[in-house]
This record gives C-alpha cells, structure tokens and sequence, in this order.
C-alpha cells in the first residue's frame, strides 16, 4: 500500500515537473518571439564637407539572423551600407555577428530599445554607439523612378522609418539637381509630406509599393508634378 503511494506520488511528481518545463519553454519562445522586428535609429557625423546624417534600421529575423540597412546622402546621392549576420540572445543580452567578423554585444533595454554598436558605412572605421527604438512602419524604404524628358532625370525617395522623408531629382546633365527634406505621416494609403522650414505640404498616395505625389523634378523650372516612384 505504501508503494503504491509512493509511485503514485513519483508519477504526480513527474507530471507537475513536465507541466512546468512546458510552461517554461513557451514561455521563453514568446519572449523571444518578441524581440523579432524592426528597430531604427540614427546620428550625425563630420564628415566630407560637413555633417552626415545617417539613418538606420536593424530588424531581427525568425531564423535568428539580422540585417542593418544604413543610409546617407553624399553629393548626388544616396548611399546605402548593408550588413548581415546572426544573432543570439540571452535574457536582456544581444549578440550580433556580422557575417566574417567577431560578435558584437548590445542590450535590450527596459523601455523597448536596443543598445548596440553601428558601423553606418562601408567606409566607417568603428561602430558608433546608438540607440534604436522599435519600429512598424511599412511604408519606409527606397523609392526611385527614372523620368524621360528632354533631360533624363533619376527621382530618388527616401522614407526613414523616424517619419522623415529624404528627395533628390538628378538631371543628366550639368544642370542642378533638386533636394528637398521634411517630415511625412501616414495614413492608409494616403501620405502627408511637409516640407522641412517651410508651410508647403502635399499629400501622396501609396500602393503596391508605388508612391505618386507631386515632387520638384527640376530646379530650373521649380514647379511641382505629380510623379510615382517604385520601391
């Protein structure tokens, strides 16, 4: 009798235990499912002529690699560095490894964000420290369209995933090139620009990865036309 209560004790024992290392494993993939996304971040740096602005997103992907897209304009143009690798994480601990490189350590932070070291070029010679906060915005990313007329013009749209929106129309020839910043919202499929130091705002749409709004393409004529860009 009082081995049958032992071993009903023992199999009861077992059950809770299975029960809780169950529980304890999909707790720990929910946590972990959590820190999968987008984060976004940026800083300014001295550099060729005056200051660079770059901006930059890090998303942590399900099959625990990651991607950095950095971007910056330069002259004529805009500049995009990107890094890959993996990544392991470890309670609030972050570890990347960019692909042939030595692992890189960070933090997931109280509030939501990321600590981590950023090389935001190919020409940078070390990380900068930065901070990136959670991102869901869709809508951010690189838009261009190349524009026939007597002068070929090549439309560049830049979205950053802060709500601040980067344009440059380059003509072919030596004529001057057009660039423009602001802030832009969205809602929708509707797109509100507001120019940066200035009252003008235009409203877009966006749609299949298309955004057509009214842009400057030429510098000389200074008027807007309705353009889309493709992503």
């Amino acid at each position: 009798m009082i081995m049958c209560q032992r071993q009903a004790s023992s199999r009861f024992l077992s059950l809770v235990l299975m029960a809780t290392l169950v529980l304890f494993a999909a707790s720990g993939a929910v946590q972990a499912a959590d820190y999968i996304g987008v984060y976004a971040g940026g800083h300014e740096a001295a550099g060729m002529g005056g200051n660079v602005t770059y901006t930059y997103s890090l998303e942590l992907k399900a099959d625990a690699t990651y991607e950095i897209n950095s971007y910056f304009v330069m002259g004529d143009a805009l500049y995009e560095f990107i890094e890959s690798g993996s990544y392991v994480v470890d309670g609030s601990k972050l570890t990347i490894t960019p692909e042939g490189q030595d692992a890189i350590e960070g933090a997931f932070n109280s509030d939501g964000t990321i600590s981590i070291g950023i090389k935001p070029s190919q020409m940078a010679r070390t990380r900068t420290d930065a901070t990136l906060t959670p991102s869901n915005n869709a809508v951010a990313g690189v838009y261009s369209a190349t524009l026939q007329g007597p002068t070929v013009v090549e439309a560049t749209l830049y979205l950053d995933h802060q709500g601040q929106y980067h344009y440059m129309a380059v003509p072919g020839n030596d004529t001057a090139a057009v660039y423009e910043n602001g802030f832009y919202t969205v809602s929708g499929t509707e797109l509100a620009f507001k120019v940066s130091d200035s009252d003008v705002t235009f409203v877009g749409s966006i749609q299949d990865e298309e955004i057509t709004a009214p842009f400057v393409v030429s510098a000389m004529m200074g008027m807007r036309m309705e353009i889309t860009l493709e992503k």
